[in-house]
């Protein structure tokens, strides 16, 4: 008998301490969350080098809306069709995001658009890349030397940075660039 009541005061014991950590930690987080003025510049300074390295608190999770996106286009000319070659990370291409190809083509992507020289953007404010067809028939079409893979569309392609809109849940396209992707090796 006494066997069984040490089990379930060890496991009293556990349980307490166990909601003792956890009380700890829910008061440091809410202390971590108040303003500059009532905690003091000691605690502000220790959560902004904790930021640092939560990932939460990088620019990838924070501040959509103030951010810019680039997205890839296969534009068919003769079609006059705009086809997305860049996809989230979350698309079942990707198996919901459960296959790490997706960084690779962010990657991919973002190291031909650095490929592009500034003046070869045009500005362009629309809705949709569609919506910059003028623009886009006009614009300087550019070879670069970088291609996105052998299942991806090369040719011509059109680069958009797009930014998130507060009013509705869709990017608005501000820029766009005009390139010639070369057909990867097979």
């Amino acid at each position: 008998m006494s066997e069984e009541m040490d089990a379930r005061t060890r496991a009293a014991k556990g349980m307490a301490f166990t909601g003792a950590a956890l009380g700890v930690l829910l008061l440091a987080t809410t202390v971590a969350q108040l303003p500059a003025d009532v905690v003091g510049p000691r605690v502000t300074a220790q959560r902004e080098s904790f930021r640092l390295f939560w990932p939460q608190g990088m620019q990838l999770f924070t501040n959509a809306a103030g951010r810019e996106f680039t997205v890839a286009y296969h534009h068919d000319e003769v079609a006059g069709t705009f086809v997305p070659i860049t996809r989230t990370a979350g698309d079942r291409d990707y198996l919901a995001g459960l296959d790490r190809g997706s960084y690779a083509d962010l990657v991919r992507l973002l190291t031909a658009a650095r490929e592009v020289p500034a003046g070869h953007w045009r500005d362009c404010a629309a809705a949709t890349v569609s919506d910059c067809a003028a623009v886009v028939a006009t614009a300087p079409k550019l070879a670069l030397s970088s291609y996105f893979g052998a299942k991806k569309p090369c040719g011509r392609t059109v680069f958009a940075t797009e930014r998130p809109s507060r009013e509705t849940s869709v990017r608005h396209v501000v820029r766009v660039a005009v390139v010639d992707l070369p057909c990867a090796p097979r």
